[in-house]
């Protein structure tokens, strides 16, 4: 395939996978995941594809630096089972913004749910919450907003997680809001509870 040819291609992948959706209308599932010569590979079909898990990454990253001040942050989508699909370290991240979002991602997979909405289900000191659950076992739990499974069709097809944003549910937002443009209307975003107010001999 000449050079030119294959950049046609390419921008023609692209250039569908942006159309197809473009914040208003929802990518159908034939289109959001593998290719039936991938799947046929890998004996899996529901999967997000290379394309789209790129275009989702993009679109955060695209956020990120759009905002101002510019965000720096790490974004990580993965598949059903958990490997990594694409991903996207931006400058001046410590190693925590990108073990974060990592986390957060696997969390949304393991829990078929936002992480601000198992942030909810438990109580407590917001320390404990982030605790690794398990590690030795394979799972990793991380109780922080910015993990968000990826569904169409009513199937789970990925997650998201995006970590080292500034500011409360920016993770959250630039997560949500890539997946809007990429894949179409989105569920609302879970809000965070408010902490519970500290007793009055602790303040």
């Amino acid at each position: 395939m000449s050079r030119s040819l294959y950049l046609a291609t390419a921008l023609a992948v692209l250039l569908g996978v942006s159309a197809g959706a473009q914040g208003t209308t929802p990518l159908p599932l034939a289109r959001a995941t593998v290719s039936p010569d991938a799947a046929a590979k890998t004996l899996m079909k529901v999967q997000i594809s290379a394309d789209v898990a790129d275009a989702i990454v993009d679109a955060c990253v695209a956020m990120a630096k759009a905002s101002n001040p510019v965000q720096a942050v790490s974004v990580f989508v993965l598949s059903p089972t958990g490997e990594i699909v694409d991903a996207h370290i931006m400058d001046g991240l410590q190693p925590i913004a990108v073990e974060a979002a990592m986390l957060k991602a696997k969390t949304a997979l393991y829990a078929r749910t936002p992480t601000t909405a198992v942030m909810q289900r438990f109580e407590g000191d917001a320390r404990i919450l982030r605790m690794d659950l398990g590690k030795d076992a394979g799972l990793a739990y991380y109780f922080a907003a910015g993990g968000l499974p990826i569904v169409v069709d009513g199937q789970m097809i990925g997650s998201i997680g995006v970590g080292g944003g500034v500011g409360a549910g920016y993770d959250d937002r630039c997560a949500h809001q890539a997946m809007e443009k990429v894949l179409g209307p989105q569920p609302p975003l879970v809000t965070a509870a408010a902490p519970p107010a500290a007793p009055a001999a602790a303040r």
